[in-house]
């Protein structure tokens, strides 16, 4: 799947600015009254930021992770460095303050992600959503070419809705290897899977909460606020809440990949989902966004790590 879900950035803006209008002036002092507001904000590169503010203002405070940087800038667009490069995939926070010509000030932080300029294609291909201490909740993720995981984005619904939300490590994968990420229980090994010529890599996801039952939605985005390479969206057919999706985190996952393309028709049907039956993806079958690319697997009959075989719970 390749809808752009909003403009790529790498950076996400923590700071909330003052609502847009006119500025604000003391009829008696003739004093701006309105502190400065970032207009636009992204990573150039894994070592610097571009800011803009909507009026000229001097950084004089700038932090990188807790570190200060010594040196002050003036303007309205701002190109500042780091104290080194952020490893793709890995995180940092950039503080900055700024003060305008009138003395008014505003702080703001960004949380960064270094850029994977070698994002592979991947897709969904096996979940677990009734997890139990035997049989934890596990999204193994195929790739289907070669290249970084780093900085992929894992989550249970949109990012603004999300129970949790996963930025994958930096691995490099081959063609047909595998990521099995622990929703929500420690991995007993993160020793890696090998059969044949592929590999299955095991990751913690670190959640406190499950997946949300048999209602639920997984997305996979190449970085954070970028495309959405895959989705599955499963229920059991049976709700009446949330237009019949169960609850409001799965419904505006399905509308939004609905509206953009990224799935067609009706869930995945998950009533016949146990601890030991689980969602899989046909083995070898194309990618075509819609149910008919998954089947639930007999009890105890998981590839978790390993390609998917074929054994489909006939219902007895």
């Amino acid at each position: 799947m390749k809808t752009l879900a909003a403009a790529a950035v790498a950076a996400l803006f923590l700071a909330a600015c003052p609502a847009p209008g006119t500025r604000t002036y003391d009829a008696f002092l003739g004093k701006d009254k309105e502190m400065p507001c970032v207009l636009a904000y992204e990573m150039q590169d894994n070592c610097r930021m571009r800011l803009v503010y909507d009026e000229e203002v001097t950084l004089i405070d700038i932090e990188f992770d807790g570190m200060k940087l010594d040196y002050q800038m003036h303007g309205t667009v701002f190109m500042i460095p780091f104290q080194r490069t952020i490893g793709k995939g890995s995180t940092a926070i950039l503080s900055v303050t700024a003060e305008d010509n009138a003395g008014n000030t505003t702080r703001s932080s960004f949380r960064l992600v270094g850029k994977n300029l070698d994002i592979p294609e991947a897709v969904i291909n096996e979940l677990s959503i009734k997890g139990t201490a035997e049989q934890p909740d596990r999204i193994e993720i195929l790739f289907l070419e070669d290249g970084n995981a780093a900085g992929m984005i894992l989550a249970d619904g949109l990012v603004e809705d999300a129970n949790h939300i996963l930025i994958l490590p930096d691995i490099e994968v081959r063609a047909y290897d595998m990521i099995v990420v622990y929703w929500d229980r420690e991995p007993e090994s993160t020793e890696t899977i090998i059969t044949g010529e592929s590999r299955g890599y095991i990751v913690s996801g670190g959640s406190d909460t499950t997946l949300s039952g048999t209602n639920g939605a997984v997305l996979l985005l190449s970085e954070q606020d970028g495309e959405i390479m895959d989705g599955l969206v499963y229920t059991t057919g049976e709700s009446d809440l949330a237009d019949g999706y169960g609850n409001n985190r799965t419904r505006n996952a399905a509308l939004f990949m609905l509206s953009y393309g990224e799935w067609e028709g009706e869930p995945v049907s998950s009533s016949l989902v146990t601890a030991s039956r689980v969602i899989a993806r046909l083995p070898g079958a194309p990618d075509s966004n819609s149910a008919d690319d998954f089947f639930i697997t007999e009890a105890r009959k998981s590839s978790f790590g390993k390609p998917n075989g074929y054994f489909p719970y006939d219902g007895s």
